[in-house]
């Protein structure tokens, strides 16, 4: 039997929002109802692309009609967590745009709103449902790359600056919470430097350095301001080191045995630019679909199931946690920050 389609809103249709506007109205799951944005011009913008679907600036509109089972938010931070709270007492399944809240405190609130309306409450930690990513963690899982030594994130790129965050609770938080999910346990430490090079006094540019059990180190840097875009996670092991490059248009994922350098020791220069690795480099043969998709298929899934999302409130407040933590250090000028 078939499932019935969900009736959806979506809360924001700005950056990210578009998108998701995109995948709601294509989805064969689900069935967006409307849409709920309080500037008008992108209201109209978005409307003279799908003028089948209703266009509100009140979220009353939304909260008050029964009919519709479950909302998507995309909007600025410091509205998740009353926007969040208010669909969830209206009797709505959410799924809110990462980071869930500004605060640890706020994700936990929620968390438990949502057990107590027995209602599904998922967060947007959209590479939680990435293939390659997902990819990744089997073969962590399955010990194939032997034990973890470092992980490194580079996150970078000319904006868009955001108002409402700095640059740790939007980019970072991608990256935390991938750490986090491939080391299957939060870090016992938090360092951090940033600064603000914009009118916002917001950090647009970070280095984060987790120290993971096991003497694991993740080392996370995100920037606003960087003319050149990069979205690399590097998992490096003892027997082999992944390297997922996001913005390749091809081979995502490589993955690269250890092997060992071969190098005259008494050689010049040329010899050291031409020495060899005998370590194979694999490039496996992996799907691409779209990770927004996905995240959306789970929720409707777990809406239908009753069961738990993968990237739930708790999921939510540890990664808030650790973002937390890295503003911290970075007011205390780098001072190491315990995670208790």
């Amino acid at each position: 039997m078939v499932a019935a389609k969900i009736k959806f809103a979506l809360i924001g249709c700005g950056y990210w929002g578009a998108n998701f506007l995109r995948v709601l109205a294509g989805s064969p799951l689900v069935t967006l109802v409307a849409v709920c944005d309080t500037d008008a011009d992108r209201r109209a913008a978005m409307h003279a692309q799908y003028p089948h679907i209703t266009f509100t600036g009140d979220i009353s509109d939304v909260t008050s009609d029964m009919g519709i089972q479950a909302a998507v938010i995309c909007t600025p931070v410091e509205t998740h967590l009353p926007l969040t709270e208010l669909l969830l007492r209206s009797g709505k399944h959410v799924l809110c745009e990462k980071p869930l809240t500004g605060t640890a405190d706020g994700c936990l609130y929620l968390y438990d709103l949502a057990q107590q309306m027995q209602r599904c409450l998922m967060v947007g930690h959209v590479f939680e449902y990435n293939s390659v990513i997902n990819y990744m963690q089997r073969m962590i899982a399955a010990d194939e790359i032997g034990p973890l030594r470092y992980l490194q994130f580079t996150r970078m790129g000319l904006g868009p600056v955001r108002r409402d965050v700095s640059v740790i609770f939007d980019l970072a938080a991608h990256d935390v919470a991938i750490a986090l999910s491939i080391a299957g346990a939060m870090p016992l430490s938090v360092t951090a430097t940033g600064q603000s090079f914009q009118s916002s006094g917001l950090e647009d540019v970070a280095f984060i350095q987790l120290t993971l059990p096991g003497g694991v180190i993740a080392s996370i840097n995100v920037s606003w301001l960087d003319p050149i875009k990069q979205r690399l996670v590097k998992i490096v092991g003892r027997d082999k080191m992944l390297l997922f490059d996001d913005l390749s248009l091809g081979e995502k994922l490589k993955i690269v045995e250890m092997g060992q350098n071969y190098q005259d020791p008494k050689g010049d220069f040329g010899s050291f630019q031409l020495s060899v690795k005998d370590g194979q480099i694999i490039i496996p043969n992996l799907q691409y679909p779209e990770s927004l998709v996905t995240e959306l298929e789970h929720f409707a899934e777990c809406i239908h199931s009753g069961s738990a999302p993968r990237t739930d409130g708790r999921y939510a407040h540890r990664v808030v946690r650790v973002l937390e933590a890295a503003q911290e250090s970075i007011r205390q000028d780098g001072k190491k920050i315990l995670i208790t």
